[in-house]
């Protein structure tokens, strides 16, 4: 059977045979029709008339019925996670507001051979802070002798 006409364009039986799937071509001759369907546009508009007179590809299992589920199971975490967060802000406020006034807050004693992470802290940063003043001083007095110093040499020597 030959696949192409005179004129160059496949002939009517081989893009039939061609929609309908059916054997009569060999591995060359498909891909040679392949090639001529790629950029022959009147031979590819005849080849798509025909198969859509063709009946529709029905799947196996429809995944219809699992979309549906996933769907609904991702809306359910969007509004959960939306709404969960927003309805426990608002519970905890009320909580506050109205139970506020029953809440005590009671500090712990130490007893005084014990001493507290917050003396320690204080006494740290006493520390510190009186080492970065010494430091602070030291530093503004050099400044200050090198300033008189440069000053009275009138520049910086070359």
């Amino acid at each position: 059977m030959e696949a192409f006409r005179a004129d160059g364009h496949l002939t009517e039986e081989a893009l039939r045979m061609l929609a309908q799937n059916q054997e009569g071509f060999d591995d060359l001759e498909r891909l040679e029709i392949a090639e001529h369907l790629a950029f022959c546009d009147y031979c590819l508009q005849r080849y798509t008339e025909i198969l859509e007179t063709a009946p529709l590809l029905v799947p196996r299992n429809s995944c219809q019925r699992s979309l549906w589920v996933r769907t609904r199971t991702r809306t359910l975490r969007l509004v959960t996670s939306r709404y969960a967060t927003a309805a426990a802000a608002v519970a905890l406020a009320l909580t506050v507001l109205w139970g506020g006034e029953r809440v005590e807050f009671v500090h712990p004693v130490f007893p005084e051979g014990r001493p507290s992470i917050s003396r320690q802290l204080s006494s740290w940063t006493g520390e510190i802070s009186e080492s970065l003043n010494q430091t602070m001083a030291g530093l503004s007095e050099f400044f200050d002798n090198f300033g008189r110093n440069h000053t009275a040499r009138g520049g910086i020597d070359p």
